[in-house]
């Protein structure tokens, strides 16, 4: 028989339907895909050659679990490698690392944080570290994206025991989608904002939002991430219609954030006409984005007036959340040199 408690397998090696728990550890197996995809991955060009020599760091856990024919997987890891490499124009062996943090069921690959770093300042390890943000952090996120799949194929069947008609439920063994399939940002952002009856019954007073932030990019480079279409695209997954003049239009994540250009100056200051879909129709914000070169990074200056006193909260994780960090991780403006 079985052990309804516990799950274990019958005698028979039947397990009516899949209907008890059983799991399968992948930290070991998650450790060595690691391994074998970001070692000797290496990036070329005119400047000269880098690659990820080493696994410096590979911290957390992985588990692939089944309940009532459904397979459920839980992961956490945080990734630091070691890139070097030499320019065609030195001898000496330039480094840096790529640090990768929150790779978790929770979040999509283009979700995961990964920044680079140089060990040291200068022209040639400047080019170096220009190939590993261009070349070797895509590669990093699609094998983040395989390993999703990886964890699929070497353990799914592992926990979807052997029923009484054979295989899983249906005889193939029930896959939670990948993370981007429902955790994508429109979503999230849609979860912020109330529906248009509740919104007729919520006190609606306004009031300002102040915030500032710091990213490791020359003042033009952020700049761009706020009026370029397709800089816009990639950080929004897509999700982004931008006409970047003044009087021109956007509209980001299928529509739960549009509004209009009020001025441009380039690349001190940008000023919108800013709304949420479900405020009234008539409402907006005023968002004026200020850009601060420092030398050794850009700081931003955010400025929204009018925001109802209900959305705060919400309004201030977003922008960090879908547009900060998003700008950071995408384009590896979270830390390093310039």
């Amino acid at each position: 028989g079985i052990n309804a408690e516990y799950g274990e397998e019958r005698e028979d090696a039947k397990n009516v339907n899949n209907w008890h728990w059983s799991e399968a550890d992948a930290t070991n197996t998650s450790k060595d895909f690691f391994k074998e995809k970001f070692l000797d991955m290496t990036a070329t060009g005119a400047d000269g050659s880098v690659r990820i020599s080493e696994m410096t760091t590979c911290t957390g856990e992985a588990s692939v679990n089944n309940r009532k024919g459904k397979v459920i997987y839980f992961f956490e890891w945080n990734i630091v490698l070691k890139w070097a490499g030499k320019t065609t124009m030195s001898n000496d062996n330039i480094t840096g690392k790529i640090e990768i943090e929150n790779i978790s069921e929770e979040n999509s690959a283009d979700e995961v944080d990964i920044t680079t770093r140089q060990t040291k300042n200068g022209a040639e390890h400047s080019k170096l570290h220009a190939m590993v943000k261009s070349q070797l952090v895509p590669r990093c996120r699609k094998a983040i994206e395989e390993y999703i799949e990886f964890l699929q194929v070497k353990h799914g069947k592992q926990v979807i025991l052997p029923t009484n008609k054979g295989g899983g439920i249906n005889g193939q063994p029930q896959i939670k989608k990948e993370a981007a399939s429902v955790n994508t940002i429109k979503k999230k952002m849609d979860e912020t904002v109330l529906s248009s009856n509740k919104t007729e019954k919520v006190d609606m007073k306004r009031t300002d939002i102040n915030l500032t932030d710091s990213f490791k990019c020359r003042a033009d480079d952020l700049f761009q991430c706020f009026v370029n279409p397709d800089k816009m695209r990639v950080y929004f997954n897509g999700a982004a219609e931008v006409d970047p003049r003044e009087s021109g239009k956007f509209s980001l994540l299928g529509g739960a954030i549009s509004g209009s250009f009020l001025d441009i100056d380039p690349p001190k200051s940008i000023q919108l006409h800013w709304r949420f879909k479900d405020w009234p129709t008539d409402m907006y914000s005023s968002v004026t984005l200020t850009f601060k070169d420092t030398g050794s990074s850009t700081e931003l200056t955010l400025n929204q007036v009018g925001v109802p006193q209900c959305f705060v909260e919400q309004i201030t994780s977003g922008w960090y959340k879908y547009y900060f960090n998003a700008i950071k991780a995408r384009f590896s403006y979270g830390s390093g040199t310039l």
